[in-house]
This record gives structure tokens, sequence and C-alpha cells, in this order.
């Protein structure tokens, strides 16, 4: 019999997390439909605060998590089986489905193109956007998932973190000059620095709403997530970004949108806490939208903004119901079962105290 998944938690990350993820979705859809300006909240493209608010999020939790139970394997296994399932189910099918369907190569040339191939290093992290022929015309122009080049920064945050985690009570200092690091390559480096496909202000710019997310984390209790500051603080933000450069809205940004998303997310509201009852979408929603997009675009070019995002939300969130019930839940149910079987073990322990050896 498999294990049921853990109860979910009374609070507002899951509404949150589905937020975010259609922040991503409307933001794409200007830019690959091809309609210009981007909205732009708070001085920012909408999908660049969905992604904003998702490291904000996951610097949060992940820290949590650790400080919780600070053992590295379980917390390795545990990262793993939440985002390498899903995304090695997008990547196969993009290459194996998507490609060859709408490729303007012939199946042969496309299996025989290195291109083709090559696109299977998002497997390992390594982010490629390209398949040979494949959205050439589309206004976005040969990209076939654009929203995965988010996924190897934040795995690297997840490999990262334990680390300055782990320093006891230097873990606030360690913390601090991340940050402080992390923002002056962001601010000061002019010349793009690409490493593994990802660019080292990018990931920088993400890694400081991870570290303040952490920074909370730490905190725990002696911070006092309050909603009414979050509006206050907010509210200043509006203001400050109407009359500043998005450049300078930075600096404020980092600190206000980390503390207002997390006051708002460990807050329990009725209704919206139970946003993730028909399964955790939010992934789904982010690996397989921006595909869509680019199909629905190529197929229906006619369709227009809205008739575009109207189809293109339903589909992905059937694809995201998919993916939940048919790859994530299994996955992260071997992370139950390894808990399961970890607290067996502690709970057979000898009275003094002594576990038994591992085999």
């Amino acid at each position: 019999m498999s294990l049921p998944l853990p109860t979910r938690p009374h609070n507002n990350f899951d509404a949150v997390r589905i937020a975010a993820a259609l922040a991503v979705i409307v933001g794409h859809s200007f830019e690959l439909v091809g309609i210009e300006p981007i909205p732009r909240v708070l001085n920012v493209p909408l999908h660049s605060i969905g992604v904003f608010v998702f490291f904000a999020m996951s610097g949060y939790l992940i820290s949590s998590s650790w400080l919780r139970r600070p053992v590295l394997g379980d917390y390795l296994r545990n990262r793993t089986l939440r985002i390498m399932p899903g995304l090695i189910v997008v990547t196969v099918a993009s290459f194996a489905v998507l490609g060859p369907v709408m490729s303007s190569l012939s199946v042969a040339d496309y299996l025989e193109n290195p291109r083709s191939w090559r696109y299977l290093l998002n497997i390992v992290l390594r982010p490629v956007f390209d398949l040979p022929g494949v959205f050439e015309d589309n206004p976005y122009a040969g990209s076939v998932n654009g929203s995965l080049w988010t996924l190897p920064i934040e795995f690297v945050c997840y490999l990262v973190f334990p680390l300055l985690l782990a320093l006891g009570r230097a873990r606030v200092f360690a913390l601090v000059a991340f940050i402080v690091g992390a923002v002056l390559v962001e601010r000061l480096v002019a010349d793009p620095l690409v490493f593994w496909g990802s660019s080292f202000q990018r990931a920088a710019n993400l890694a400081v709403f991870f570290a303040l997310g952490s920074l909370v984390a730490v905190a725990g209790r002696r911070l006092r997530l309050r909603l009414d500051v979050a509006v206050v603080l907010l509210a200043f933000q509006a203001v400050f970004s109407a009359m500043a450069s998005p450049a300078t809205t930075q600096w404020t940004l980092w600190p206000v949108l980390t503390y207002s998303v997390l006051a708002f997310c460990t807050h329990s509201t009725p209704v919206i806490r139970r946003a993730a009852r028909f399964g955790d979408l939010s992934y789904g929603l982010y690996i397989y939208a921006f595909p869509v997009q680019q199909v629905v675009v190529a197929v229906l070019p006619p369709l227009g903004f809205v008739g575009n995002l109207v189809v293109v939300t339903l589909t992905t969130t059937v694809l995201a119901w998919l993916s939940w019930h048919l790859v994530e839940k299994h996955a992260l149910r071997l992370k139950a079962t390894s808990n399961r079987s970890r607290a067996t073990a502690v709970a057979a322990a000898p009275a003094d105290g002594v576990a038994p050896t591992p085999r």
C-alpha cells in the first residue's frame, strides 16, 4: 500500500505559489504573442515578479526544512525528488513529442540533428532553449521552454544554503555576507558572466530573494511577519517605484517583496488556504506553460491575446494536474517512505538512545 502524502499546512503558501505561476504565464503571454509593453508591477515585468516571489518563498521553506532536520542525505534526496521528476518528463516530452510534431524538419532530419539531442541537457539543469526547426516563425522565435532558466539557479541555492545554515551562531553573518556579495555581483558586474548556461548577474538577483527568505526562516519567531506592515511596505514600494528607475527601486524591492510575500504566506486565510485541494499544481504550471504558449501561438495565431491566454491557462492547468497526479506526488511518496523508514528505525533504537547501525 502506498503511503499518503503529508497533510497540506493551513497557510497561504499554496495559493501564493499558484498566483506566482499565473503571473509568469500572463507576463510571458505578452512577450510570446508579441504585444508590448509587458505590464509592470512595482516597476518590474509581471513575469519577473512571479519568479521573485517563488525564490523568496523557496528560500524560506527550504531553510525551514533544513533547520528542522539538518540531515544532508535526506535533504538532498527530498530536494531532488521535488524538482527532477517533473523536469525530466517535460524535457523528454518536448524533445520526443513536441519537437518532431512542430519542427519544420522531417522527423529523420530532426532526430539526426545534434541540436535535438542537446536539448536533453535540461535534465542535468544545463539550460538549452531551442530545438531545430521549432517555433522559428513565432514572435519569440526559437525558444521551446524559456522558463527553465531559473531551475539550475534554484538547485544551486539548494546546495549552497545548507553550508551557510550549518555554521551555527555564525549563520546570520554568513547569510548577510552572501546577500552583500550577491548584490555586488548583480549591481557592479557589467560584462555577462555565464557558467553552465546561466548568467551570474541574473542568478545573483534571484539569490538575494532566496537568501532573504532564508534569513526570515532563521529569525523565526523573533521576527513577526505582520500583514499591516506588509501593506505599508508595499504602498511605499509602489510610490517609490513610480518615482525612480527600475535599477534604483530594486534596492528596496528585495526586502520589501520578501517580507510582504512571507507575511501573507504564513497567515491562514479561509478558502485561500485550500488552494491545493486538487493537487499542488504550481510547479506544473510553471514548467509546462511556456511550451504550451508557443504551440498555441504557432497553431492558432489569429486567436488574439485574451483567447490565447484562456486556451493556454486551461491547457496548462490540465497538464499541471496530470503532472502532479501521475508524476510529482508519486515521487514525493518516496520521500514520505524514506522519512517513515527512518522514523521506524529511530523508534526501534535501544533504550540508551543508540540507533542501530545503518546498512
